[in-house]
C-alpha cells in the first residue's frame, strides 16, 4: 500500500510538471526547503537505514522537490541492480528501490551493467535509462542498454542491448539539451585504432530510446572515456577521464557552442589523478539565489573494487573565459534550497613557502611542489629511493589536513609509501607513518599538529604492473591546510 501510495504521488507531480534541473537534463527549477549540507569526501555513505549506499557511476535527476540519485552495483565484477535513492537535501539519502536487476531479463542474468544514466523524455512522460552493456566476463560486446519506466523510482522496462549504428560503445552518458534534443556521448573505436581509441557522439530519436543519427568523433586517437557533460549559458563542458583501467588518471575537458561541435582542445582540471576518482557525471544545483554544479565521482580502489568512495566536489565554470577549475575539500556544504555552495574555512599554509629537497632535476625545482599549481612538480635529479620533500613555514602554524598530489604515469601507476614527518626547530622531528599507503594518485591525511618545518619522507613507489620501482622521486604538489 505504501508503495501505490508512493506512485500515485509521483505520477500526480508528473501531471502537474517536472522540473529537471540536474545535470542539464531539462530546464526550470525547484527549491527544497533544506538547509545547508555538509558533503564529507573520503568516507563510506550511508543511507538513512544506516546501509552502505550502493550506487555507482550513475547520476541525479530533480523531480518536484525531491533528488533522485541513480547508480549499479556489482557483485563479483558482474551487475546485481541499479538502485534509486531520494533526498531533499543532496546529504541524506533514502533507499528507494532496484529499479533493474539481472532478474529483469535473461540477458542480465550475467552481464555488466555499467555507467547507468537516467534522463527524462517531457514528450513521452517517460523515464529512460542507458547504460554501458557487456557479457559477464569480458568487454568484447561494446553495447548500450535501454530501459523505461513510467515513473522515477518504479520497475524499469527493459528492452535490450544493441551497438548504436554498429558502433562500438563502452564508457557512456546522455544529454539532454535545452531544446530537448538528447544526445548519446560514447567511447568507441575509429577505423583499425585500439578500444576506445576516439570518442563518438550520436543524436537520440524523439523517444530517448534508440540512436537516430551519428554526429562526429571528437578526441580522435586520444584514448578518453568516462564522459559527463555539462551546459552553462551557450557554453557546452565535456568532462572525460584517460582510459586506464581502474587506475585514476589526469581528467581533462574540452567546450563547444554545440553539442555538434567543433570541441576545443583538452585542457587539464584537478590534479594528475582528478584527486584520485574518475568522473561519472556533473549536478547543476539551482536555488532560490544562486546555480552551482558538483562533480559527481568515482573513487575506485584497484586492489580491491568493492572499496568504493564517493567523491562529490563544487566546479567552477567560468563563463567568459570557458574555463573549469577543481579544487580538493574534505568537506564542504551546499544548500539544495538556496543553490549555494560554503567552503572550509583553511589555509594552505605551505603555499609558496621555502622548500627544499634532497634534491632537484634542473627543471623541477622544490618550489614547484607548493606553488598552488598541481600541474607541475618537483623531481628528484636521480631515481634514487629514499627521498624527502620539506617546506619551512616561517613559523609555527597549527596543520589539520595534509593533502598531496602524486605523480601518476599512464599505464605503470604507483602509489607511494610515505612519512609525514614534523618539526619547530628543523631538527627534532615527529613523525606520523604512512608506509601501509595504498592510495593511488592523491592521499589527504587528517592530522592535528602545530609546526613550522613539514617533511615529506618518500619511503618508496609500488608499480602495480613492475616490481621493480622506477619512478623517479616526484611530488606534484604538497598543501598543508589549517586555520
Amino acid at each position: 500500500m505504501e508503495k501505490i501510495t508512493r506512485f500515485s504521488y509521483k505520477l500526480l507531480l508528473t501531471g502537474l510538471g517536472l522540473l529537471l534541473v540536474l545535470t542539464g537534463w531539462g530546464t526550470g527549477s525547484s527549491h527544497a526547503e533544506a538547509a545547508s549540507s555538509t558533503i564529507t569526501n573520503g568516507t563510506d555513505w550511508k543511507d538513512t537505514s544506516g546501509n552502505p549506499i550502493q550506487a555507482n557511476s550513475g547520476n541525479i535527476l530533480k523531480v518536484g522537490s525531491t533528488y533522485y540519485w541513480y547508480g549499479e552495483h556489482a557483485v563479483s565484477g558482474k551487475f546485481d541492480k541499479v538502485n534509486v535513492y531520494t533526498s531533499t537535501d543532496l546529504k541524506n539519502w533514502t533507499f528507494g528501490h532496484s529499479i533493474l536487476t539481472k532478474s529483469s531479463a535473461a540477458e542480465l542474468a550475467s552481464s555488466k551493467i555499467e555507467r547507468p544514466k537516467v534522463i527524462y523524455n517531457k514528450a513521452t512522460g517517460k523515464y529512460v535509462m542507458w547504460a554501458h552493456y557487456e557479457n559477464g566476463s569480458d568487454y568484447s560486446l561494446a553495447r548500450v542498454a535501454v530501459a523505461t519506466s513510467d515513473t522515477p523510482d518504479g520497475d524499469f522496462t527493459y528492452m535490450g542491448s544493441f551497438r548504436p549504428l554498429d558502433y562500438e560503445s563502452r564508457d557512456m552518458t546522455v544529454f539532454v539539451d535545452t531544446d530537448n534534443q538528447a544526445y548519446l556521448i560514447t567511447a568507441s573505436r575509429q577505423n583499425n585504432g585500439g578500444a576506445n581509441n576516439s570518442m563518438a557522439i550520436f543524436k537520440l530519436n524523439s523517444e530517448y530510446t534508440a540512436v537516430s543519427s551519428f554526429v562526429g568523433w571528437v578526441f580522435e586517437g586520444a584514448y578518453r572515456e568516462a564522459p559527463a557533460v555539462v551546459k552553462k549559458g551557450s557554453t557546452y563542458y565535456l568532462f572525460t577521464s584517460q582510459a586506464s583501467g581502474w587506475y585514476p588518471n589526469q581528467g581533462s575537458y574540452a567546450t563547444a557552442s554545440s553539442m555538434t561541435g567543433s570541441w576545443s582542445a583538452l585542457s587539464p582540471f584537478g590534479d594528475p589523478s582528478a584527486y584520485a576518482t574518475q568522473i561519472h557525471s556533473i549536478a547543476t544545483i539551482s536555488g532560490s539565489t544562486g546555480t552551482s554544479y558538483i562533480y559527481m565521482g568515482d573513487r575506485w580502489n584497484p586492489l580491491n573494487l568493492s572499496d568504493h568512495k564517493f567523491i562529490w566536489l563544487p566546479l567552477t565554470l567560468n563563463d567568459s573565459a570557458r574555463t573549469a577549475s577543481l579544487n580538493w575539500y574534505s568537506s564542504w556544504n551546499i544548500d539544495s534550497a538556496t543553490g549555494q555552495v560554503t567552503l572550509p574555512a583553511l589555509t594552505n599554509h605551505a603555499l609558496g613557502k621555502p622548500a627544499t629537497a634532497v634534491s632537484a632535476a634542473g627543471s623541477s625545482p622544490a618550489s614547484n611542489a607548493n606553488d598552488g599549481n598541481a600541474q607541475s612538480s618537483w623531481a628528484a635529479s636521480s631515481a634514487s629511493w629514499s627521498a624527502w620533500w620539506q617546506v619551512d613555514l616561517g613559523a609555527s602554524k597549527k596543520i589539520s589536513e595534509v593533502n598531496i598530489s602524486w605523480f601518476m604515469y599512464k599505464g605503470s601507476e604507483a602509489y607511494y609509501k610515505y612519512k609525514i614527518e614534523y618539526s619547530n626547530d628543523g631538527v627534532n622531528y615527529t613523525t606520523i607513518d604512512r608506509t601501509s599507503n595504498t592510495t593511488y594518485g592523491f592521499t589527504s591525511d587528517a592530522v592535528s599538529f602545530t609546526a613550522r618545518y613539514v617533511r615529506i619522507n618518500m619511503v618508496n613507489a609500488v608499480l602495480h604492473n613492475n616490481p621493480n620501482n622506477w619512478y623517479t622521486p616526484t611530488l606534484h604538489e604538497v598543501r598543508l591546510m589549517g586555520n
